[in-house]
């Protein structure tokens, strides 16, 4: 067992394509640090940096101990790993509300479990599972499967409400149906017939979240956000956008002096804004680096996609690739006021042991594919998952 798992580290170490995922991670949770580490601690509280450091080191155990079993394996056990996420979604709405929403389990020693971050794992690899070998997704009747593994975790998450993660699912799956071939003009289809519909379902939204859209209209169509007539009618979790656009303008390029930065940041600027403390600190250009570091994330993952012989490996690496990219997209548009705030946080980066870990996890399993991209899994090897 040992001498496997050094073989596998070591293939890790040494395979090309992994080093710009690995060197990404460490520096999107180098940055993650510092950034906190700026940030006051609450009231007789460890400073936010020093509890990420540890919510990091754990991730990294997650990350490793992901990458030794083939990942084939994973893929065996999705679909039970799907129901019995699915059911945790179900009891964590009968649990009492935190912030307004039913998100978390509270477990022994103060921590706090989210099932929306690791439903995002299984239905990656649920769907990657199921269009493996499938192809009646060419057929517009079989994109019907893909569909249901989709809308059952969604519906869930929207009833917590969580508007942020029940988004990144109708992406991802657009992303992972285009890799495995489905036909554009059905997915086009369905695209339209959504957004034609999308209308009707305002009314459903709780009165929070129309507030958010009919303020990103204000912040987006306003000249001067900092006018006090506009302030006048942010409201909320509304005005959280508004404090983060004046943080990232007060850090101009390089980054406000420490006598010139804010002192007033969002409520939540450790977790779901913490792009607003990157922009206020370190200026235009730390935003850029952060973005690039994504892009190389996504790039490095969609090689290791292109280059992976096995359809299910390649398809987890596309779900992972697009899941990072499209949260990390959501989380800027989101601080920067050019979307509403739907409560996700920025990947590697914003404060919270569940979501770390969750996205090192992810990035486990797409390193686990990298290390294994070469070899094409026969449906015999999927039986006995050798590495």
């Amino acid at each position: 067992m040992l001498k496997r798992v050094r073989l596998i580290i070591g293939k890790l170490l040494t395979t090309q394509v992994a080093w710009p995922v690995l060197l990404a991670i460490a520096l999107l949770c180098l940055v993650s640090v510092l950034a906190l580490n700026t940030l006051p601690s609450p009231p007789g509280a460890a400073k936010p940096g020093a509890l990420q450091e540890r919510h990091i080191l754990l991730g990294s155990l997650v990350l490793m101990l992901v990458v030794i079993p083939h990942y084939a394996w994973f893929g065996r056990f999705s679909y039970p790993a799907a129901a019995i996420i699915g059911a945790l979604l179900a009891a964590v709405l009968l649990t009492p509300a935190i912030k307004g929403s039913h998100r978390w389990f509270v477990l022994p020693g103060d921590l706090q479990l989210q099932p929306s971050e690791l439903a995002k794992i299984a239905f990656v690899l649920s769907l990657a599972w199921y269009l493996r070998h499938s192809r009646n997704y060419r057929i517009l009747s079989g994109l019907i499967g893909p569909f249901l593994l989709m809308l059952i975790p969604m519906g869930l998450i929207l009833v917590e409400p969580d508007l942020g993660t029940a988004l990144l699912f109708p992406l991802v799956l657009y992303a992972m149906l285009i890799a495995a071939g489905a036909r554009l003009r059905h997915l086009f289809a369905i695209a339209f017939i959504v957004l034609v519909c999308l209308p009707g379902l305002y009314p459903m939204l709780q009165p929070y979240q129309r507030d958010r859209i009919k303020n990103l209209i204000v912040r987006v169509t306003t000249h001067d956000p900092q006018d006090p007539a506009i302030r006048s009618q942010l409201r909320g979790d509304s005005y959280q956008p508004h404090l983060s656009q004046i943080a990232i303008g007060a850090g101009g390029l390089f980054g406000a002096r420490p006598e010139d930065q804010a002192t007033v940041l969002p409520p939540e600027a450790h977790t779901d804004f913490i792009f607003a403390v990157i922009g206020n600190r370190w200026g235009f250009v730390g935003c850029g680096l952060v973005a690039l570091l994504y892009l190389a994330f996504f790039g490095a993952a969609l090689e290791i996609a292109g280059s992976t012989k096995d359809e299910f490996g390649r398809l987890v690496a596309v779900g992972v690739a697009s899941m990072i990219l499209f949260q990390a997209f959501i989380n800027i548009a989101m601080t920067t006021g050019l979307g509403p705030v739907v409560g996700i946080g920025l990947p590697f980066v914003s404060y919270g042991g569940s979501s770390l870990v969750t996205n090192m996890l992810a990035a486990g399993l797409l390193l686990n594919v990298s290390v294994r991209r070469d070899v094409k899994v026969t449906i015999a090897a999927r039986e006995h998952v050798s590495a």
